[in-house]
């Protein structure tokens, strides 16, 4: 299901938007200080960065996810798989491209693998992501082997877009897509009710338009 839920007016420039400003999303490397440069001014060669913390610097300003995101991570994984595994088990029933040992450990391997993402994945992408918003910006951290650390700025938004499927409704999930002019940011996973509190949040803070 899908359905554009707010659209920025065309028209109109914000307040203290520079015309040639990029508004493509700032992707900051995790574990580096995301607030370095902030500021900067040089006077004779030489360079004073003011430091302003970002709206997922405090550790109680980040959302995380409703603990049954995992569940819903790992059925929506198996379901994604089933039709290769169907067709690789199909493969080793009827074509003769091996020993019958060899079709089988490779249908072995690749369940091992799927058993393995489903059981060890969902939850490191359960830590590692939040999201924390601040009346000037929205700061997203996701990933699992490569974390990413997305920062959008509020006057950018453009427009906001919820997406479910049938899975992610029965377990009350949504996907709230965060668009710019140049680019997109996902937060996937929310809770139903926290993600129409979140686009209502955001935009009354862009005075993005109604247009549903």
């Amino acid at each position: 299901m899908l359905g554009d839920v707010t659209r920025r007016p065309q028209t109109g420039q914000p307040p203290g938007v520079q015309s040639d400003g990029s508004a493509q999303p700032r992707q900051i490397p995790a574990g580096s200080s995301p607030a370095s440069g902030t500021g900067a001014t040089e006077e004779g060669g030489s360079i004073s960065a003011t430091a302003t913390p970002l709206a997922g610097d405090l550790p109680t300003e980040r959302h995380r996810l409703p603990a049954r995101v995992t569940r819903y991570w790992r059925w929506r994984a198996f379901y994604s798989s089933l039709p290769f595994l169907v067709l690789l088990v199909s493969g080793a029933i009827v074509l003769p491209w091996g020993p019958w040992w060899a079709r089988w450990s490779v249908v072995g391997v690749f369940v091992a693998v799927i058993a393995a993402c489903m059981i060890i994945l969902p939850p490191i992408r359960y830590r590692v992501f939040w999201y924390a918003i601040s009346s000037t910006e929205i700061d997203i951290q996701s990933g699992i082997i490569f974390i990413t650390r997305s920062l959008v700025p509020m006057h950018r938004v453009q427009t906001l877009r919820s997406e479910r499927g049938p899975m992610a409704d029965h377990y009350r999930m949504t996907t709230l897509k965060i668009r710019t002019a140049a680019g997109s940011v996902s937060v996937s996973g929310l809770d139903r009710a926290e993600a129409d509190e979140l686009c209502e949040r955001i935009s009354r803070m862009t005075g993005l338009v109604d247009d549903v």
